[in-house]
């Protein structure tokens, strides 16, 4: 298993700020196999959890390579339902920061919609622990789910990603469509005074009407995949 990152660059600068941590497995002979399949053969067998942990581990291991570096950037990571129940999700990120040596707002931590909805107990304060602590919390897929403005409301986060369903529509008309809702996203998330990265980009076209309406971070192959 093999840490990937997908690059995220900022709208104003047209930087790099930081990337999102994906898993990738490697055969013998060199084959990329990707999550689609194999991700949910480790949820089904309660694996998920030990490669959660190890993706964790090489990015903050990654990060401290930067900051010795002089390189100051963030890697978001994702955190699943289950993982609530076989780690303790709070001390593993506590001692992540201390034993590389990392600022907490540089590892950063992706949850999904469904993660959040689910009955995991005491899910929002071990979460509202780790903003203390200084960690960044982002809602992943944002968009995807059905009540994902009543989530907004009941739960503290720091950052959403729109989902890329957004930018992958067929019709014209459609299209038109979810450019207006993404706009009132963004609006509404600068309402809220929190940061807003769009996945899925791939063309200029998307570029320029997600800059119009004040996107804060690109993250899509139109700017490099996941390396």
């Amino acid at each position: 298993f093999k840490m990937y990152l997908q690059p995220q660059i900022s709208a104003k600068t047209r930087r790099l700020t930081g990337a999102e941590a994906l898993v990738r497995r490697i055969k013998p002979d060199g084959t990329i196999i990707s999550p689609i399949d194999f991700i949910p053969v480790y949820e089904k067998s309660g694996l998920i959890s030990r490669l959660d942990r190890y993706i964790w581990e090489q990015a903050a291991a990654k990060l401290g390579e930067w900051k010795k570096a002089g390189i100051n950037m963030s890697i978001s990571v994702n955190i699943s339902p289950k993982d609530f129940y076989y780690i303790d999700i709070f001390n593993t990120f506590a001692g992540l920061i201390k034993k590389y040596d990392i600022e907490p707002s540089n590892l950063k931590i992706e949850i999904t919609e469904t993660t959040i909805m689910s009955d995991v107990p005491n899910l929002m304060g071990e979460l509202e622990e780790l903003r203390k602590a200084g960690f960044t919390l982002e809602m992943d897929d944002f968009g995807s789910g059905y009540s994902s403005l009543n989530t907004l409301k009941d739960m503290d986060v720091d950052v959403l990603k729109i989902d890329m369903g957004f930018l992958r529509t067929t019709k014209p008309e459609h299209l038109e469509r979810s450019m207006k809702i993404l706009n009132m996203i963004i609006s509404l998330s600068k309402m809220l005074g929190l940061s807003v990265i769009t996945e899925g980009v791939e063309t200029q076209e998307q570029v320029v009407k997600l800059s119009q309406m004040g996107c804060g971070i690109y993250q899509g192959y139109y700017f490099s995949k996941p390396i």
